[in-house]
């Protein structure tokens, strides 16, 4: 079967086109249907980059794959062979696409110019764009490539697609991650980047607007870099810029002064919590003092306020010095549950523990001198097991 025309090479802006039905064949593992056109606009999944959406006649494109040249497109009902679709690509997409590909460009080439790494690895999604580089890059380098970057975007250079002869390929140097040496598409951004590349391309760096760096990571000895670019970057600065203002307005703080305002607020927070837990384990020691004496009760079950672990595994050891049962302290509340910690000097805990598992689905484990864990129940039902 002759390749598949490659109408986004001809005119990346066309997004409407007719072809005829070379070949319809069900797929009988996804009930879907594999259609092979003599020719279309829709950019399939390659390069790093998942396929373009849209519509053949009324029936939606599921995905686009391409194999020896052919690509296949993927509906949920069949078309006759010989019959002439309508095509329609979602240009939404496909320049959302185009934005983030060149901008992805752009960086990989600036980094690849002023470090020397290589671009290993590249996936362009729905909803997010990562760059795997082969060499670390730091917080201060990163920030410095991206104002590079977006200088490259104002400058509003020229993106230049070419396919050159074998003879021209062998006297460019260009960025490719795999070995190519005949029908090598090539895109060039004059002063940035060469590269191999099969996909569509804004014609100017103006279009793509912004380059925005979101993230990165450690990846595989190298440094994995999440970026968004045009549309994406301006939705997710909007998004972010909300959640500052509301987060300004509740601080009371001018949107710039926020972390400070954070700060002071998680100190204040610290030091309530820190007078909370210093009256809770005054209230746990007066509870202690209040219990049955070791002569009139071997065990001992007591609920009080949230209590740090800690604190509470220091009781129940206090009290197992006491009592020969089982003493076991709740911290916590009928409607948020209980944590729990249960102690014994001469009995194994574990035993009780899968009990109140059993009973409550309680959730826990240690040892034969103590276990702890968390349970929802209300106090009057677990008093009542004790009991």
């Amino acid at each position: 079967m002759k390749n598949t025309h490659k109408i986004y090479y001809d005119n990346v802006h066309q997004t409407e086109f007719e072809a005829r039905v070379l070949e319809c064949a069900a797929e009988e593992k996804t009930g879907r249907y594999r259609i092979i056109l003599d020719k279309t606009a829709f950019f399939p999944e390659e390069g790093g980059q998942v396929a373009d959406a849209g519509f053949l006649d009324e029936q939606k494109v599921l995905d686009v794959q391409i194999k020896d040249n052919i690509i296949y497109h993927y509906t949920q009902a069949p078309f006759p062979e010989g019959h002439t679709v309508r095509g329609r690509v979602d240009w939404a997409q496909r320049f959302d696409f185009m934005q983030q590909h060149t901008g992805e460009h752009i960086l990989s080439g600036l980094v690849n110019a002023h470090y020397g790494y290589d671009n290993v690895g590249f996936h362009l999604g729905l909803s997010e764009v990562t760059l795997d580089f082969n060499k670390n890059l730091s917080l201060e380098q990163l920030r410095a490539i991206e104002v590079l970057a977006n200088q490259a975007v104002w400058a509003d250079l020229p993106v230049y697609v070419s396919t050159p002869s074998p003879d021209a390929l062998s006297r460019m140097t260009y960025r490719s991650k795999i070995a190519l040496d005949k029908g090598v598409r090539i895109v060039e951004i004059p002063g940035v980047d060469i590269c191999a590349c099969c996909a569509p391309h804004v014609e100017s760096t103006g279009q793509i607007g912004l380059i925005k760096i979101t993230g990165a990571q450690s990846h595989r000895g190298g440094v994995r870099v999440t970026i968004l670019c045009g549309n994406r970057a301006l939705s997710d600065y909007t998004k972010k810029q909300d959640a500052v203002s509301g987060i300004s307005a509740l601080l009371s703080a001018k949107p710039e002064d926020t972390p400070q305002a954070v700060k002071r607020l998680l100190s204040e927070n610290a030091a309530l919590k820190a007078r909370t837990g210093q009256l809770q384990a005054k209230l746990l020691s007066q509870q202690i003092k209040d219990l049955p004496s070791p002569e009139e009760t071997d065990h001992v079950v007591l609920f009080t306020g949230d209590l740090d672990s800690i604190a509470l595994r220091n009781a129940v050891n206090t009290l197992t010095k006491d009592y020969p049962g089982f003493c076991a302290i709740f911290a916590g509340d009928d409607k948020s549950g209980y944590r729990y910690v249960i102690g014994s000097a001469g009995k194994d805990c574990r035993e009780l523990a899968q009990r109140l598992g059993q009973r409550f689905q309680a959730k826990g484990g240690g040892s034969a001198p103590m276990v702890q864990g968390s349970i929802s129940a209300p106090e009057s039902d677990i008093r009542a097991f004790f009991q």
